[in-house]
């Protein structure tokens, strides 16, 4: 069998999770990722991402519970992982505080975050210009160390 030559665009967070992924389960694949730009010089470089999903009207609520339940199964092995730091990847506990009650006052997400709950009162008070609030754990990636470590798997599965 010829061997299958794929081409993923962007060196980004997506592209190169891409490289990874399709590198993985792809038997026999040769994988080029091409970029203007690579890890320092990306946008997804300097952006912290805190795994805190938002709601799109136009996918099915349970598709998107998938993905994220997914991804926070992917990203807590990587956190509980000897790579963690070198990765970037850790857990995160803190507050979502509103302005106003949301119309869903326990998202989809909650039973995935880890520890969610309605903040106390007396939690709420430390923030008097909200009304409403959520405490949980999620995972937060420092993109400035998780780029390099995925750039050099990427790398390591495309040879």
């Amino acid at each position: 069998m010829d061997t299958v030559r794929i081409a993923v665009v962007g060196a980004g967070v997506i592209g190169l999770s891409t490289a990874v992924c399709i590198s993985q389960l792809v038997p026999r694949c040769s994988v080029t990722v091409i970029s203007d730009k690579f890890t320092p010089d990306t946008t997804s470089n300097v952006a912290a991402g805190m795994l805190i999903p938002h709601t799109y009207p136009d996918t099915p609520v349970p598709t998107q519970k998938q993905w994220f339940t997914e991804t926070f199964r992917h990203l807590s092995a990587i956190a509980e992982s000897a790579e963690a730091a070198d990765a970037g990847v850790h857990l995160v506990s803190g507050w979502q505080v509103f302005r106003n009650v949301p119309s869903e006052e326990v998202p989809f997400w909650a039973d995935v975050v880890l520890g969610f709950r309605r903040m106390a009162e007396a939690e709420l008070k430390r923030f008097p210009q909200y009304v409403f609030g959520q405490a949980f754990t999620t995972l937060k990636c420092e993109t400035s160390v998780y780029l390099p470590w995925l750039e050099k798997r990427a790398v390591a599965l495309m040879r």
